[in-house]
Formats: structure tokens, C-alpha cells, sequence
């Protein structure tokens, strides 16, 4: 059962599945006692979870597993659905393996047809400098590419799951294709380029646990962002590849500018129409996807109250 399907069921209902533990902390209740404090999650949806009287040895279990099969009561607190925890056990790595999709922690796609569709994009880049300089950064660095290819777009709030960093820049580099097709005003290269790299510092400023899931911001992260720390990534592989100054200093403009104002964590606004558009893709990808896992979870013809988007999602009954 998934559990955006609870609400579908009375208090005291028994639920039993694989999920993952977002959040757990042990406290202390006013009998004394320890209880575990947690937020259980899947892809459509998350709850809050107490397991009373919880042992040292179940602490110790939900302290160091992501993933746990679990068996709990279902219980409501002002309407909201809230989990009471009877036990947690291990799942098997083949359970775990067939439960990445369906928690929302692997990307829809496979990983590996999404860096066939870099690759093949970065081939199209017809400005030798520009190519040279992709294949530096998402080839010939290995680790970089091995992380890269895996990493979540976010911790939280868009493509927040394995592969999900590669999914985002692929939607905004295809987005960019399209535009480019139908708008010969448009430098293709510089556009391509610019949606490739515009987040790579993210492989840099996300922290990510066992199994490759965001789980906060490294510590460079915290100081840096990941688009002061994209730039210096860009800047290295400029030098590295001789990438002329123009064609350098455009990119580092775009990503500088990508997040569109200050407010939003872009110390300039954008300067060229490759920037603009940047700006616009990228957000573009990001809102549809929160749109889509936000209406996700309300009922067909109801509304969903997302603190993500700061507003009401309806979800329309006509599917």
C-alpha cells in the first residue's frame, strides 16, 4: 500500500510495507521512556511516525537503515493520518533493489539510457571548444561523472532522488533543443552548454546517503551553495581545456545568473538571452515536476495544501 492511499481508511487500520525512514530521532516521553520519532515517506507521500517504548536495538535499526519494512497501526491526529509502529525489520538487498522506484528514490528513467542522451547530446555541440570542455567535465573526470550520473537533483523540493540531477539537466537541455529548433536567434551551443553545467556544483553541495539519497548539505554546501561552487568546477575545466575567454565567460554568466534574481540565489540577473532562457528552463523543469508529485497526492477532483509550492495543487478528476 502506498501511503498516499491511508486516508483511504479508518483509525486502527494495519499497515505493512517497505518505506523509507526520511527522518528518526529518539526522545524522551514524560513517563521516561524512549519512543522513536520519526517521518516515514514513499512517492506519494509522507507521515509522521511514533514507536513507543522503542528499544535500544530497534533505535539502533532505524538509526542505520534508509530503508525498513515495517508494521504499524494507523491513527489520526486533526485529520492528518499519523503512523503508530508495532516493529521494523530489515528487508532483504533484492527487496530493498525493487523498492527504490516505488519509494520515489530512483529516477524514472534508467541511468544509463539517461547519459546515452548526454552523451549524444554533448556530441551535437558543434563549437569544438565547447565540446572539448563537456567532455572534460562529464567524461573524462571520471568520479566526477560516476556521481554526477546518480546524484539527486535536491535534498528536498525538486527531482529529489537518485539520477535525479542528470534527469533535471536533461529536461532542461531538451527543453533548450526544442526552443533553439524553432528560434534561429538562439546560440545552440552556448544554450546546450550552459544546461549541462548549470548545476554540477549540486554534486558538490549534497550530501547524499548509502543510497545515493540527499540527505543535507556537505559542508561546502552550507558555506558555498552549489553555484559559487559551480563556477569554480567550470573555471578549473576552462583552464583545463584552454576554452577561449568569450565562450568561458558566457557560461559563468549563465550559471551566476540561472536562479534569475537574488533573491533567489543568483548574485546577477541575466545579461544574455542564453541566460534568460537558462533561467526560465530550469525553473520550467523544476515546477513541473513539483506540480506533478504534488497533485500525486490528493485524491482525483481534490486538492493537496503543498508547503513546496506555497499554494493549493488540484488534481483533476478526469484521469
Amino acid at each position: 500500500m502506498t501511503l498516499g492511499e491511508l486516508v483511504k481508511n479508518p483509525k486502527g487500520f494495519k499497515v505493512v510495507g517497505i518505506y523509507r525512514i526520511s527522518r528518526f530521532e529518539v526522545k524522551t516521553a514524560r513517563n521516561g521512556k524512549s519512543y522513536g520519532d520519526c517521518l516515514i515517506s514513499d512517492n506519494s507521500f509522507e507521515v509522521p511516525a511514533k514507536y513507543w517504548d522503542i528499544s535500544g536495538d530497534s533505535a539502533i535499526l532505524f538509526q542505520q537503515n534508509g530503508i525498513l519494512r515495517l508494521e504499524a497501526m494507523l491513527d489520526y491526529f486533526k485529520d492528518s493520518p499519523q503512523l503508530t509502529i508495532v516493529g521494523g525489520y530489515l528487508p532483504s538487498p533484492v527487496e530493498i533493489d525493487q523498492s527504490l522506484q516505488s519509494l520515489g528514490m530512483m529516477a524514472p528513467r534508467k541511468i544509463d539510457d539517461m547519459v546515452s542522451e548526454l552523451t549524444a547530446i554533448i556530441t551535437s555541440i558543434k563549437q569544438e571548444g565547447l565540446r572539448d570542455l563537456l567532455v572534460a567535465i562529464f567524461d573524462t573526470n571520471k568520479p566526477f561523472a560516476e556521481k554526477f550520473k546518480r546524484h539527486p537533483g535536491a535534498v528536498k523540493n525538486h527531482h529529489a532522488y537518485i539520477g535525479g540531477l542528470l534527469a533535471h539537466t536533461l529536461e532542461v537541455a531538451a527543453a533548450a533543443l526544442d526552443h533553439c529548433n524553432r528560434n534561429d536567434r538562439i546560440n545552440r551551443d552556448i544554450l546546450l552548454a550552459a544546461a549541462l553545467v548549470h548545476d554540477i556544483g549540486k554534486v558538490r553541495e549534497i550530501e547524499v546517503d548509502a543510497f545515493g539519497m540527499g540527505i543535507g548539505f556537505t559542508r561546502e554546501g552550507k558555506l558555498l551553495r552549489h553555484i559559487s561552487l559551480g563556477m569554480e568546477m567550470l573555471e578549473h575545466a576552462c583552464q583545463e581545456v584552454g576554452l577561449a575567454p568569450e565562450l568561458g565567460l558566457m557560461l559563468k554568466h549563465c550559471i551566476l545568473s540561472h536562479h534569475g534574481q537574488a533573491e533567489w540565489g543568483s548574485p546577477v540577473e541575466p545579461m544574455l538571452l542564453e541566460a534568460e532562457l537558462l533561467h526560465y528552463l530550469d525553473n520550467l523543469s523544476a515546477k513541473t515536476e513539483q506540480f506533478s508529485r504534488e497533485a500525486g497526492r490528493a485524491e482525483p477532483g481534490g486538492f493537496n495544501r503543498s508547503a513546496t509550492l506555497r499554494r493549493e495543487v488540484y488534481r483533476p478528476s478526469l484521469e
